[in-house]
């Protein structure tokens, strides 16, 4: 009976630290994101405000980063330093993360214009189009996992952490699957309740995600990491 007493009481704190460390990084997400929501809130929706939600997004490629990050200590070593581990890896990774985030975020809002243009000119062609369109930005989105993942743990060059982006996707289908699940089971969410649902549920979604993709990680450490440093609790590979 003590040792299912201790047992349960050990579970019981588990549950509720990990419960705890994900409010906090909602928190510091939303923190990271005060820009683009005081746009999204602010702001009529309409491509002419466009440039300006672009320039929002900019911070919020660092800001999951450091939540793959934080998330990704969690389940290696099922303990956190939220507001230290979270803002560390924002800080340390923001221009890594940008040189990765930049380029994904504008092909995103070029996806997106063309939509709203095949939105705007109905035809069987353009609706066509408009469904290929959205495989795309699934895709990019499943694609990104990977990059925000690599560029929390890895230091690579662009090129490369987009090849391997690219490489696992295909390698790992499985966990590529997966990533796809969540990603469409939060769209979903945000369909039905609303677009900010995002914001309280981000950390939640990312542990899922990095759980989901921890053999991914694994298996690129096993075979892409040439050298190996314990700096700043990042693993640094030689380029």
């Amino acid at each position: 009976m003590e040792n299912g007493r201790e047992f349960g009481q050990g579970l019981f704190s588990v549950v509720t630290n990990h419960v705890y460390w994900l409010a906090l990084l909602n928190v510091y997400f939303i923190l990271s994101n005060l820009v683009f929501l005081f746009f999204f809130i602010t702001l009529i929706p309409s491509f002419s405000n466009i440039i300006l939600y672009f320039l929002a997004l900019i911070p919020t490629g660092p800001a999951i980063t450091a939540l793959f990050f934080t998330l990704g200590k969690l389940v290696d070593e099922k303990e956190i330093e939220p507001a230290k581990d979270y803002f560390k890896s924002y800080k340390d990774n923001f221009k890594d993360t940008l040189k990765v985030w930049l380029p994904i975020l504008l092909v995103v809002f070029i996806l997106i214009v063309d939509l709203q243009y095949f939105y705007a000119q109905p035809s069987t062609f353009n609706q066509i189009l408009a469904g290929i369109f959205l495989v795309a930005l699934l895709l990019i989105g499943t694609f990104s996992i990977y990059v925000f993942s690599i560029t929390a743990q890895f230091t690579f060059r662009v090129r490369d952490v987009y090849r391997l982006s690219i490489y696992y996707s295909f390698k790992k289908i499985k966990a590529t699957t997966g990533n796809i699940g969540l990603v469409i089971i939060t769209v979903f969410l945000m369909n039905i309740v609303s677009d900010f649902i995002l914001l309280f549920i981000a950390s939640l979604v990312c542990y899922f995600m990095v759980m989901n993709s921890k053999a991914v990680m694994e298996d690129m450490k096993e075979n892409f990491v040439k050298e190996e440093t314990a700096q700043d609790e990042k693993i640094s590979i030689a380029k």
